[in-house]
């Protein structure tokens, strides 16, 4: 995909199977908080670890309480800040209180699409080599 939709979420927040995330984001959403945090501090990232600062706290907050949701509210509210997305605060909470694994899931899927649409955008028009016989 080379063209994003401006003000608006790439995918929407049930569409978790076809990125490949969705064991990954019931299983260990804090491994996916971590990979957008690294998603979200360094755009052109390649392989964005799973291991790191806010896996560790989206782990302890869901430890004391569940509050992982709390990571998730923050990281998306950041993503449609940065990126214009339409949406608000109370919005941000709700998904993430009711659904934060397909939250988490969609936002990592949202900055890897730009990433990649950046990657396309870059790279330009690239010819063609001529058709042999």
């Amino acid at each position: 995909m080379s063209q994003i939709e401006q003000h608006e979420w790439q995918t929407g927040l049930c569409s978790f199977f076809s990125s490949g995330h969705c064991f990954m984001g019931c299983c260990c959403p804090c491994m996916l908080a971590n990979r957008t945090h690294e998603l979200l501090e360094d755009p052109d990232e390649k392989t964005p670890s799973g291991c790191g600062p806010v896996g560790c706290g989206w782990c302890l907050a869901e430890m004391a309480g569940g509050l992982g949701c709390i990571f998730g509210f923050l990281q998306r509210k950041k993503i449609r800040e940065k990126h214009g997305i339409e949406g608000s605060t109370c919005g941000d909470l709700c998904v993430n209180w009711c659904c934060p694994c397909c939250s988490v899931i969609q936002q990592l899927n949202e900055l890897e699409m730009r990433r990649d649409a950046r990657q396309v955008n870059k790279a330009g028009y690239q010819q063609q080599a001529p058709m042999r016989q």
